[in-house]
């Protein structure tokens, strides 16, 4: 039920109750007035009696007052009168549900009765008590029809019957218009424009103009609306350069990494090198066959293409670029990877090493330049965490598992990336700081403390989440978890 039909029932039910409650008073209050009326007559009827009464008395006793008053009746054309002496219970009274120590009470004290007779004509009896010779023989009964006073009544309870519908039907129209007029077009407006508000239209003008409550409302909304709007452009604003510091962060972590893989690759060019100006120098020597010219010439070729595909692996994980989703297949992205950082292993007499079968494709979805700047990141830290040469082995599958808390999802069946290498491990302390920005276990120049927490901020972007295991001088273990691609997953 709408406001404004809640309103005009309760306050419909309100008006009916005070008039009803009104006119039950006034109909009460006739029948009392009316009653009282009957009584103050009978008195004075009475009053107006009691000399020939006590005169009858002292003539004859109570028998001779019956007949005074029947005379006195008779020549009056008066309401019906007789006496009533209690000691004789033939003067009891004469109607339904009445005794006879009902009439020996009533002639005690001025009082009165009303009943009814077999027609259904209602007469009230006012007992009106004498004194005659110091004592209280017994009481004066008169009777009036209730005609005129029932109609009284009748006429009040119709009047009031008539008011309460006219003052329901007026007030039901005045609340209804004023409902409509004063509330429920009001509020529609109101609504409206939350509805608006709430769908991202934001610096509204107040939607009512009125001084009232309403208005004051209107007014509260739109403030709040043109506020909405500057929050917003302030997060939006926010979030752009949020996003461009992180972009940029990023970009500088794979800037120093391709520093760090930059000697690696400049001692990994120096055979083919080697071998390309050996054998430019004996096709300069004039000394060679055509078949042997033609044999270093391809062997020249073979090698700049080495080195060209050294350099272009280089140069693509350096380039700068732009977020894309993709479905992404680990296992050769891991493959890809480690051939990027072999200069780098080899150089830190580091076997690198990848275990995940080729016919058995791990997929997930996302950004395939991103997901390699986590790889690259894991097995750089686990390079250096082997000082003495040692072993990183990669690890490639899918795993049914429960995420932690902080990842909303439903899903349970995920990809993960494993790197263990057998380096000089962390303590408990180091494992749970390690994720965090700026924190390192490096010495001062080998490291900035950013490269784990953006790779996991790589991996969170990405649906999924890192955990790492580690122990002191047993090594460290780190598994990348990202959701499997569905669509790849459903083949």
């Amino acid at each position: 039920m709408k406001l404004a039909a809640k309103l005009i029932l309760l306050f419909m039910v309100g008006v009916l109750g005070i008039v009803t409650l009104f006119s039950w008073q006034t109909v009460k209050q006739q029948r009392e007035w009316s009653q009282q009326s009957n009584e103050e007559s009978a008195v004075d009827l009475v009053n107006a009696l009691k000399p020939t009464i006590e005169q009858a008395y002292r003539d004859g006793g109570t028998v001779r007052i019956q007949q005074a008053i029947e005379v006195t009746q008779r020549a009056t054309s008066g309401p019906a009168m007789r006496w009533i002496d209690p000691e004789k219970p033939d003067d009891a009274l004469q109607g339904p549900g009445v005794r006879t120590s009902d009439t020996e009470t009533l002639s005690r004290s001025i009082s009165s009765i009303s009943i009814s007779d077999k027609d259904g004509n209602t007469k009230q009896l006012t007992y009106v008590p004498l004194t005659l010779a110091g004592e209280v023989p017994g009481a004066v009964e008169v009777a009036k029809p209730l005609l005129d006073s029932e109609a009284n009544v009748r006429r009040s309870f119709h009047t009031s019957v008539l008011s309460l519908f006219g003052v329901t039907l007026l007030s039901g129209f005045v609340i209804y218009w004023g409902g409509l007029k004063l509330v429920a077009s009001p509020l529609r407006k109101l609504m409206k424009q939350v509805e608006e508000i709430g769908e991202g239209e934001f610096g509204q003008p107040p939607a009512l103009s009125s001084n009232d409550e309403f208005g004051q409302l209107a007014f509260a909304i739109s403030e709040m609306s043109c506020r909405l709007q500057q929050q917003r452009a302030t997060i939006e604003a926010e979030t752009e350069t949020r996003l461009q510091t992180q972009q940029q962060l990023r970009h500088i972590d794979r800037l120093g990494t391709v520093g760090t893989l930059a000697a690696g690759v400049a001692h990994e060019l120096g055979t083919p090198l080697n071998v390309v100006s050996g054998r430019a120098g004996l096709i300069a020597s004039g000394q060679l066959s055509a078949a042997d010219v033609s044999s270093s010439a391809q062997t020249i070729q073979k090698e700049a293409e080495r080195m060209t595909a050294i350099i272009r692996q280089l140069l693509d994980f350096a380039r700068r670029t732009g977020t894309e989703q993709a479905s992404t297949n680990l296992v050769q992205l891991a493959r890809q990877t480690c051939e990027l950082m072999q200069p780098l292993a080899k150089k830190a007499d580091v076997n690198l090493t990848v275990d995940a079968h080729d016919n058995s494709p791990v997929t997930t979805l996302g950004d395939p330049g991103q997901l390699q700047q986590v790889i690259t990141n894991l097995i750089s830290n686990a390079i250096q965490a082997i000082p003495d040469g040692g072993k990183i082995m990669i690890k490639v599958y899918s795993e049914q598992v429960q995420p932690p808390a902080i990842i909303e999802s439903q899903r349970n069946h995920f990809a993960c990336l494993e790197v263990t290498d057998t380096g000089t491990g962390m303590t408990d302390t180091e494992t749970e700081h390690v994720f965090e920005p700026f924190y390192t276990t490096k010495d001062v120049g080998e490291g900035t403390g950013l490269g784990l927490s953006i790779a996991y901020g790589i991996v969170r972007e990405h649906g999924g989440w890192i955990d790492v295991a580690s122990e002191k001088n047993q090594g460290t273990t780190f598994r990348v978890w990202l959701p499997l691609d569905d669509q790849k997953d459903l083949q």
